[in-house]
């Protein structure tokens, strides 16, 4: 019996290694890329209670825009130093350094090296592409998450918060690119849009530097 418990433990561990591994492959091999989005959020009970659809532009080391089309038009935009949250309707932005605002986050599986943010999981294979990660210490923002995979090329991130909520993205027309220029992480604000700079971020002039 104790050489069985043996057994099955020294396969659980080689399955969970196997199935980091080819995580790590995966995000690596989608740290360059571009193509569009669909977000919905539902409750616990399967209700949906928001949507919204955009493009999105990845680059590494750190660098990505996040932009919502609709319902209300919203830019997100990290240079690999800092990120800005620029909500267009309202005329508003925020800004703080990018290490504090994304932490161990999802959107860090999309933005950090593989290496560096999968070690704070616990990962399962749930399919031959599909993955899901369980947090290692509490965190406010998750209690699962799940990364699905299509030829390589990510698919879908399910987000479920210690609410009951879940968040669906979908990721369509997915292309890789070998490169984008700088220009395109640059946060150019209009006059008229009030910025607020967190604490820790002692460049105030972003609106020209970007």
């Amino acid at each position: 019996m104790q050489k069985i418990l043996i057994m099955l433990m020294l396969s659980l561990g080689m399955s969970i290694s196997v199935a980091s591994e080819l995580l790590t492959q995966l995000l690596e091999s989608n740290r360059n890329i571009e193509g569009e989005f669909r977000q919905v959020t539902y409750d616990e009970e399967g209700h949906q209670l928001q949507a919204n659809e955009g493009v999105f532009l990845l680059a590494e080391p750190n660098r990505f825009v996040w932009d919502t089309i609709t319902p209300f038009p919203q830019r997100i935009i990290s240079n690999g130093q800092w990120i800005t949250v620029w909500d267009v309707d309202l005329e508003q932005a925020t800004q703080k350094p990018l290490e504090g605002a994304l932490g161990n986050s999802p959107a860090a599986l999309l933005g950090r090296p593989a290496n560096d943010v999968l070690p704070h999981y616990e990962i399962s294979q749930l399919g031959e592409q599909r993955f899901r990660l369980e947090p290692k210490e509490e965190v406010d923002l998750f209690s699962t998450l799940t990364l699905s995979f299509r030829s390589n090329a990510i698919e879908a991130m399910s987000i479920q918060d210690s609410l009951g909520q879940t968040t669906v993205i979908e990721f369509n027309n997915v292309e890789h690119h070998d490169g984008v220029a700088d220009g395109n992480f640059q946060v150019d604000l209009p006059a008229e849009v009030d910025l607020l700079v967190e604490p820790g971020l002692l460049d105030k002039t972003v609106k020209s530097k970007g």
